[in-house]
């Protein structure tokens, strides 16, 4: 409370502030609404027990999420934010209405903020106050201050501790991107922690309350809620926030106990999704076809755009039989089949469309999958669930960004569970440095939790890599012999990404916990890069 106020001035100013700021909000979606537009009473008891968290940022607005649990009935809660962790300079007031249809999700866009600085915010039932969480406001349009960001994905919870989050906390960021794999639909390695959520306790979820009870699994981790509260997030999901190695409406292979058809198991993780995310889909305001589009830039100052990616909701099925490696090997002509899409044509305008306007001096790309070759042996792509299944797609990105003049592109990328850094071509590989040229560069930043990719492909298939393949792999060496577009690898570390960008070079630091085995680690720097601008190549640091 703001210092001399008591509950009933409170709450009695919340109300005349929600009325006043009717249109400063921004609805987002049927998960929240202004109680200005209802009468709803407060909301009794519940706890929020998955803390808070902010996103979908600009310089002069935010989206602040919370959730309820151990409530029934739809209400009122009341937020407040303000200047200062005491919340004595309060700059705003209002009432928002959970709903039972969303599982009291709270969501709610505060306008009117000024560019770059920090706020405090926490929501208040009648009996029950939040976290206290905070956020910083992106630069302003044309600055051009350095801008940070953290990057992870893959952080299943059963195969370890979420040490990695824990780094991120200490870093000052201005904002923490997850590229994919927020949650894992099942089990796949010997558990580190216990999960027993869907229908038959064994971790596999398919209806929508259990995907619901999945994410609040996840947010019982303190690292994790304390990151969501701390920075304001960013993501773009992947596979395994539905099931392993969907495509479209074309599901995977890893599903144990089928109960659900697979498109309403689909629309159930997709709900849960948004749900659980301080943010709305990108195309609510375009109807039906875009109600669950996560494709969408956040603008970082005159520095940096970020381009977010959806390699999953639009693509066509994966060539030869998605087997890794795949067996017989894929012909050129499958996996660079015109006809096959890996962004669909609605997805691939935009992204060109959003490289070729951009003003910011670096445009970092937003990628759940690699879009650099991944040969073991040369020339022979070990995954085709990747941008390798579908070369018409990368050639078409990449021949625009050579076409247009496009500078400076970096592609931040998750999914694979191992640390990359290389450079991107239109063909995603060089026979030779330099040949063919280099258009872009990327840094695939490990995972958080997930087993690397020998120890994954035989706990999703049951059957283990070939032991030369396995090697080869291992084979750090060897990888690069096959792969000299990497300028990095290291497929033993979990961590993250921290990427910094000015206008003078784009910096990036692999971080990773000594394990993930354990509660507590230490985190050490396993490397760092610099790319110079006009200059689409990785220097190791």
């Amino acid at each position: 409370m703001a210092e001399g106020m008591d509950r009933r001035e409170f709450l009695r100013g919340a109300a005349g502030v929600a009325a006043g700021a009717a249109v400063s909000q921004l609805p987002l979606e049927a998960l929240a609404t202004a109680a200005g537009k209802a009468s709803a009473k407060p909301v009794k008891g519940g706890e929020f027990l998955q803390g808070v968290a902010s996103g979908q940022p600009t310089h002069r607005a935010m989206t602040l999420w919370s959730k309820l649990s151990d409530v029934e009935k739809a209400g009122t809660v009341t937020l407040e934010v303000a200047k200062d962790s005491g919340f004595n300079r309060v700059v705003e007031r209002r009432k928002v209405r959970t709903q039972r249809r969303s599982d009291h999700s709270i969501k709610t866009r505060v306008h009117g903020l000024d560019p770059h600085e920090r706020y405090f915010y926490r929501f208040e039932t009648g009996s029950q106050n939040s976290p206290v969480g905070q956020f910083r406001t992106l630069p302003p349009p044309g600055s051009k201050a350095p801008v940070k960001i953290g990057i992870f994905s893959c952080q299943d919870y059963v195969a370890g501790f979420y040490t990695a989050h824990a780094g991120l906390l200490a870093e000052d960021l201005d904002l923490v991107v997850c590229l994919g794999d927020y949650i894992y639909e099942r089990q796949f390695y010997e558990p580190q922690r216990e999960d027993t959520t869907g229908a038959n306790g064994d971790g596999e979820v398919q209806t929508l309350p259990e995907y619901r009870d999945k994410y609040a699994l996840y947010h019982s981790d303190e690292n994790l809620t304390s990151l969501r509260g701390r920075v304001p997030l960013a993501a773009i999901w992947d596979d395994h926030e539905v099931e392993d190695n969907y495509a479209d409406e074309h599901p995977g292979a890893a599903t144990i106990d089928p109960r659900v058809d697979f498109l309403k198991r689909r629309r159930n993780g997709y709900r849960a999704y948004f749900e659980h995310m301080p943010f709305a889909p990108a195309g609510r305001r375009e109807g039906k076809k875009n109600r669950f589009r996560i494709y969408r830039s956040v603008k970082l100052g005159h520095t940096a755009e970020l381009l977010l990616l959806d390699q999953r909701q639009y693509r066509d099925e994966q060539p030869c039989g998605d087997t890794i490696p795949p067996t017989p090997p894929c012909t050129d002509a499958e996996r660079n089949d015109p006809e096959r899409t890996y962004l669909g044509k609605e997805q691939m305008a935009w992204l060109k469309r959003r490289l070729e306007s951009s003003k910011a001096t670096w445009k970092l790309v937003g990628n759940q999958a690699m879009i650099m070759a991944f040969d073991v042996p040369a020339t022979q792509p070990i995954n085709v669930d990747q941008w390798d299944g579908y070369g018409a797609d990368r050639a078409e990105v990449m021949s625009h960004i050579a076409e247009k003049g496009i500078e400076d592109v970096s592609f931040l990328t998750g999914d694979i569970h191992t640390f990359f850094a290389g450079q991107v071509s239109a063909t995603g590989r060089q026979s030779a440095p330099g040949v063919p040229a280099s258009l872009a560069t990327e840094f695939v930043a490990g995972s958080t939790t997930s087993l690397g990719v020998p120890e994954t492909i035989n706990a999703t298939t049951g059957v283990p890599l070939p032991p030369e393949v396995q090697a080869a792999v291992a084979d750090t060496v060897f990888l690069k012999s096959n792969n000299p577009h990497f300028a990095y690898s290291n497929t033993e570390r979990r961590g993250y990404g921290v990427v910094t960008a000015s206008t003078d070079k784009l910096e990036v630091e692999y971080r990773s916990p000594l394990t993930t085995t354990e509660p507590e680690s230490t985190i050490e720097t396993i490397q760092a890069f610099e790319v110079a601008p006009g200059v689409p190549e990785v220097q190791l640091v």
